[in-house]
């Protein structure tokens, strides 16, 4: 048990580590390259930070335990909005969230936790449809982010990367996805066996997972609103900005994306 607890630990340690000091640098460098917004960067971090999800998903599908994985999605979908409202409360920025260009990305948010729970509340089995139709729905995100948002001026930068580097920042980016993926499984395995140790139900068991791979979010989270905070003024809002596309873009492709894989691994296999 102690063996498990402290891989588990060293994990999600691996996994803070990778995403504050090779994701977000990775993304940051691309960001100086292609003059990304805020807005288009939060989205890249989005789908960068739902990396741990994926891999513990998968894993489940290939366990079998396709009710835990969806409890997984649920879990870190609620997880990651906590996590963000706790954050933005930390960086006194909650205000912002009353801006009225805001709300159809809160929409969004909102939507990827009720889906998901009423999916578990009225028993809804992993079928073709189900995933199609999930599908579906990440592709209405994307149409209706694309018709009622605009991405803006380019964002700022982290200190030492204002001019950016496609090597570097293919270099970083791909070393940090690696290490996401090889922790996410220790992550996994580790928290299986305490899982059996202690016997818990598969409820539970998307709980403990969804608060493990939300690990990645609270930390991008945090590195958004220390790379804006030198540029903050009364009315500032591009770090709220990419933070909100961070965290309903990792949502949305949880539950869009990560999951409808999830299904056609699980109908596949078993």
């Amino acid at each position: 048990m102690i063996n498990s607890i402290l891989k588990l630990v060293v994990s999600a340690s691996v996994v803070v580590m990778a995403v504050k000091y090779l994701l977000i640098p990775g993304i940051a460098n691309f960001s100086a390259i292609f003059k990304l917004s805020g807005k288009a960067r939060g989205q890249v971090i989005g789908y960068a930070t739902s990396i741990p999800e994926f891999t513990v998903l998968v894993a489940g599908a290939f366990a079998g335990v396709f009710n835990a994985g969806l409890w997984n999605i649920a879990s870190s979908n609620i997880i990651n909005s906590i996590l963000f409202l706790v954050t933005i409360t930390v960086f006194r920025q909650q205000l912002d969230l009353k801006k009225k260009w805001f709300k159809d990305e809160l929409a969004f948010g909102i939507i990827s936790i009720l889906l998901p729970l009423s999916l578990i509340w009225f028993k809804v089995g992993a079928g073709l449809s189900v995933a199609l139709g999930l599908i579906l729905f990440f592709m209405v995100y994307r149409i209706c982010d694309q018709i009622f948002n605009k991405h803006g001026k380019p964002a700022p930068l982290p200190e030492g990367i204002e001019n950016g580097n496609l090597f570097i920042g293919l270099a970083l980016l791909l070393a940090g996805v690696f290490i996401i993926l090889l922790a996410g499984r220790f992550l996994s395995s580790s928290a299986g066996n305490l899982i059996l140790i202690f016997n818990l139900p598969e409820w539970a068991v998307g709980w403990v997972l969804g608060f493990i791979s939300s690990i990645s979010e609270l930390t991008s989270f945090v590195e958004i609103y220390k790379i804006h905070k030198p540029k903050r003024i009364p009315g500032y809002i591009k770090d709220t900005q990419e933070a909100i596309d961070a965290l309903v873009t990792s949502n949305v492709s949880n539950l869009g994306l990560i999951l409808p894989l999830g299904i056609f691994i699980y109908l596949l296999i078993r």
